[in-house]
């Protein structure tokens, strides 16, 4: 196989050039920053989840499994989520602090649903409006598009 001169060329410097790069690993920064409209959005995620994992809020919030990440630690840490379990970057989880249980019990529900389905859907703001007559206003314009010279449908004869 023979090397054509171009690519030999490519290929010595980019040997060259290869060790005056830096490195990605020394420039990573330790904590991936995430916006502080995802904090908010993550305390409620916690309110109405016993518990979920790093991959479902990175999902959930549209972050990377870094920031997602760095903000369930954060969130360890200030109390709002219990420890940090597994071993992975997207399958790591954490119990919720701050749940709130919606329904106590099956009967707290089964009260909740009869009580909503017995209140009366009814509107207290009905209005009436009496319908416009709108045959003068129709003999008006009649009157201006003969005026004006126009052939008028039989149906226009109707309403005059």
């Amino acid at each position: 196989m023979t090397m054509k001169r171009r690519g030999f060329l490519q290929l010595l410097g980019g040997a060259l050039a290869a060790p005056l790069m830096p490195s990605a690993s020394l420039g990573a920064a330790s904590k991936a920053a995430y916006p502080a409209s995802a904090l908010h959005a993550a305390i409620y995620h916690a309110q109405s989840r016993v518990n979920f994992s790093v991959f479902a809020l990175a999902q959930k919030l549209g972050l990377d499994l870094g920031q997602a990440e760095q903000l369930m630690s954060d969130m360890s840490t200030r109390g709002i989520l219990g420890p940090m379990q597994g071993s992975t970057q997207a399958g790591r989880w954490a119990r919720s602090k701050v749940w709130t249980h919606p329904i106590v019990n099956a009967q707290t529900a089964r009260e909740a649903t009869k009580a909503k389905r017995d209140t009366p859907q009814t509107r207290t703001d009905v209005r009436t409006y009496k319908e416009p007559d709108l045959g003068a206003f129709l003999i008006h314009l009649r009157k201006i598009a003969v005026d004006q010279g126009f052939t008028l449908h039989p149906r226009c004869f109707e309403a005059a």
